[in-house]
C-alpha cells in the first residue's frame, strides 16, 4: 500500500504544480469583482455572500468572475509535502519545488509593515467577528507559513530558514493583540484587529514557539509557550474537547472535527518539548473523544459534535494527521489513520486527474476542487502519513 498512497500523493501533487498551486479557496467570495461591489458598504452582505458561496452545493465561482489565487496558507501545505516527498523519495525536483514554494512565501510576507514576517490570506475575508482585508496577517496563516520554514530549517539546516522562523515569531508576539485571561495565561487575537479568542489558534502558538525554543533556547518563547499553553488546557471542557472560541457562543462554529486535531496536534508537540502529566492525559482523553465523537465506524469526518455532515475534506485530512502522529505514541491510531484514508479515496477522490473534491453530504458530493482546502491539506495528510507510518498498519 505504501507504493501506492506514495503515487497517489506524487499525482496529486503534481496536479496543483501543473497548475502552479492557483486555485479557489473556502471563503474567496469577495474576490469576485460583482459581489464586492454590491457588498462595499455593508456587512451584513458581506458576510451573507461569503457564508453562501463556501456552502453553496455547486462551484459558482467562475460565473461570479472569482480569479483563481495562490493562497499562502495552501504555499505553505504544498511546500511541507514536498519537503516529506524528498524524504520519502530523494528526489530533487520535491527539493526544488519546495525552496520555490518558500520563496513564494517570502514574497507575500508583509514583514516590511509589522515586526517580523507575517502572512494573511489572499482574498479580503469578512467574518461574525472583523473584516481582514486581503494578504493582511493573522495568526493562523502566520503560524502555517513558519511552520513551514521550521519544516526547512530541520530538514536542511539553513540559518536563513530559522531567521524567517524567529521573525515570524516577533509577529506572533508583538503584533498580534494580547487579551487579558488572567495571571499566568496569555492568549493572543486572531487577528490584527478583534478581541476574538479562538482556542486552536492560541495552542498553535504555543507549539510552534515550544519548537522554536529548542532550536534558539529564547526564554520569551518559552515563558510564552507556557503561558499559552495553559491558557489552552483551561479551556477544555469535562470531555477533553475544545470549542472554537472562549466564550464558545462567540462562533455558531462549536466542538467541529479539524479545530479539534488542530489544539491535539498542538498540545503532542508541545509535549515533545515540555513533558507534563497533566497535558498528558488530557490529550489522550481528549484523542479518544476525537476518534469517538468525530468519526464515524467507517472512517469518514463528522462536521461538528452531533452533526454527521456533511463529510469535508479538511476534517478527512486532519483526522489522517492527527492520528498518524499520534500513532507515535501508540501504534494501534495508524490503523484509524489508514481507515480515514482509505474512506477519503472511496468517497472523495477522482484518480483520473487525481484531485480531492469539497464535501459529501447526506444527498450528493460537492465534486469540485479548493486548492487549499482540498488539495493542500490532502497532500500533506498522505505526506505525512507516510513520513510517519510508512503506508504500514499495526
Amino acid at each position: 500500500m505504501e507504493t501506492e498512497y506514495l503515487k497517489i500523493c506524487e499525482a496529486s501533487f503534481d496536479w496543483a504544480r501543473r497548475r502552479q498551486f492557483r486555485g479557489y479557496s473556502k471563503f474567496d467570495a469577495l474576490n469576485s469583482p460583482f459581489l464586492r461591489i454590491l457588498s462595499s458598504r455593508s456587512t451584513f452582505l458581506r458576510k451573507a455572500f461569503v457564508f453562501a458561496l463556501s456552502r453553496a452545493p455547486i462551484n459558482l465561482r467562475l460565473l461570479l468572475g472569482v480569479q483563481k489565487k495562490q493562497n499562502p496558507k495552501g504555499l505553505a501545505l504544498f511546500a511541507r509535502c514536498a519537503l516529506n516527498l524528498h524524504k520519502q523519495t530523494g528526489y530533487d525536483t520535491y527539493k526544488q519545488q519546495a525552496e520555490a514554494l518558500l520563496s513564494r512565501l517570502l514574497s507575500v510576507s508583509q514583514k516590511d509593515r509589522f515586526s517580523g514576517h507575517g502572512w494573511g490570506y489572499e482574498h479580503p475575508w469578512q467574518n461574525i467577528a472583523f473584516f481582514i482585508p486581503p494578504y493582511e496577517p493573522n495568526s493562523v496563516v502566520t503560524s502555517a507559513a513558519a511552520e513551514a520554514f521550521l519544516d526547512a530549517w530541520r530538514h536542511f539546516g539553513r540559518s536563513e530558514d530559522l531567521a524567517v522562523c524567529t521573525s515570524a515569531a516577533d509577529f506572533l508576539l508583538h503584533d498580534l493583540r494580547r487579551i487579558d485571561v488572567g495571571p499566568g495565561r496569555m492568549c493572543r487575537s486572531y487577528d490584527l484587529r478583534s478581541d476574538w479568542k479562538v482556542i486552536n489558534v492560541n495552542a498553535f502558538i504555543a507549539a510552534y514557539l515550544a519548537k522554536l525554543y529548542v532550536h534558539t533556547k529564547n526564554e520569551t518563547y518559552k515563558e510564552t509557550a507556557e503561558k499559552t499553553m495553559r491558557w489552552v488546557m483551561d479551556c477544555r471542557t469535562p470531555d477533553c474537547a475544545w470549542y472554537y472560541t472562549d466564550p464558545p457562543e462567540a462562533s455558531r462554529i462549536t466542538i467541529d472535527n479539524y479545530h479539534t486535531g488542530f489544539v491535539l496536534d498542538s498540545i503532542q508537540e508541545y509535549l515533545e518539548v515540555f513533558e507534563n502529566a497533566e497535558y498528558e492525559q488530557a490529550w489522550r482523553q481528549g484523542l479518544a473523544f476525537y476518534r469517538k465523537n468525530l468519526f464515524t465506524a467507517e472512517g469518514a469526518p463528522c462536521w461538528m459534535v452531533g452533526r454527521p455532515t456533511p463529510h469535508d475534506i479538511h476534517g478527512a485530512a486532519q483526522g489522517i494527521i492527527t492520528f498518524s502522529r499520534a500513532s507515535a505514541k501508540d501504534p494501534a491510531l495508524a490503523d484509524q489513520a489508514g481507515k480515514i484514508l482509505d474512506w477519503t479515496l472511496e468517497n472523495l477522490y477522482d484518480p483520473r486527474p487525481s484531485r480531492f473534491y469539497y464535501q459529501k453530504t447526506k444527498r450528493w458530493t460537492k465534486r469540485f476542487t479548493l486548492m487549499r482546502w482540498c488539495q493542500g491539506w490532502m497532500c500533506y495528510a498522505i505526506s505525512e502519513y507516510l513520513r510517519i507510518t510508512g503506508g504500514k498498519r499495526k
